[in-house]
């Protein structure tokens, strides 16, 4: 790893939270599943503000440390502090209080099928807003604003939207309750080119104008090209990568030299097809 990458690892960004206390705190985290050990010690600090993203090979961990980060699975050792409060040694009331405070978007956006969309993102204002349902019509309809649905689409199953509605409705219901951490989970697998880029338009402005911290996870190499302050990189059970995009490049480990070359072959195999 370079001197600079690796100065980075663990550190809280260089972003709008640099400096203050970190609002996803990660130390020492191991997680195993029998004999097959996921994370040996992973180490990582998230400011307040920041847009990371989490990358790293098939079997990383990944999608595995977003859940021990949120409360939906508990790892083997280490300790998990989100928001200021220690995740897995919280009361189930704390615990619930902290979730009100976060967003989550699954791969899948995990839209209950029998419901609207405005019966979507209502659900979390029911489960855990205290919101009187007077005022849940126009809150339902300024969070579709936000993601960039029209306020028909409220009316709408999920099976009526196309993939990149579905997504922004997916959306919708993560900022139900003014989260200050939004959590992705591949947000834009299964999205044709021009909608995945649409949709890192939207979650930019949602970090720069909302001031809300977000962690991406993905395998989405424009992602991280064109809204990622700050790549996060999980391989042999930790961190072996953290940085702006060019430092984490720089770095000599084979799976991130060959996730890289791979891009930079594409580029320029559509630049030499444009020529």
């Amino acid at each position: 790893m370079s001197a600079s990458a690796t100065a980075a690892a663990g550190r809280v960004g260089s972003g709008p939270g640099s400096g203050a206390a970190p609002v996803i705190e990660i130390e020492a985290v191991r997680t195993r599943f029998g004999s097959q050990v996921v994370h040996d010690g992973v180490d990582l600090r998230i400011g307040r503000g920041e847009l990371v993203a989490l990358i790293g090979g098939s079997g990383s961990g990944k999608s595995v440390l977003l859940r021990e980060i949120i409360g939906l699975q508990r790892p083997s050792g280490g300790r998990v502090r989100l928001l200021g409060s220690d995740v897995w040694s919280a009361s189930a009331a704390q615990l619930t209080a902290l979730r009100r405070r976060i967003g989550v978007m699954f791969q899948d956006g995990a839209l209950f099928s029998s419901l609207t969309v405005a019966g979507n993102v209502t659900t979390p204002m029911i489960e855990h807003g205290g919101i009187p349902r007077a005022f849940m019509a126009a809150l339902v309809e300024l969070r579709l604003s936000m993601a960039g649905l029209p306020g028909s689409a409220g009316a709408m199953r999920p099976s009526e939207l196309s993939g990149g509605m579905r997504k922004r409705a997916a959306i919708a219901r993560a900022l139900a309750l003014e989260p200050e951490v939004l959590f992705l989970d591949e947000p834009t697998a299964g999205l044709d080119p021009i909608t995945a880029r649409a949709f890192d338009a939207l979650l930019a402005s949602l970090c720069r104008d909302l001031g809300i911290t977000v962690l991406i996870v993905t395998h989405d190499l424009d992602t991280l090209l064109s809204i990622a302050q700050r790549v996060v990189v999980l391989g042999k059970g930790r961190v072996i990568a953290d940085g702006p995009l060019a430092e984490v490049t720089a770095v000599d480990d084979p799976w991130i030299r060959a996730y890289f070359s791979g891009r930079r072959m594409l580029a320029a195999e559509e630049s030499s097809d444009g020529a």
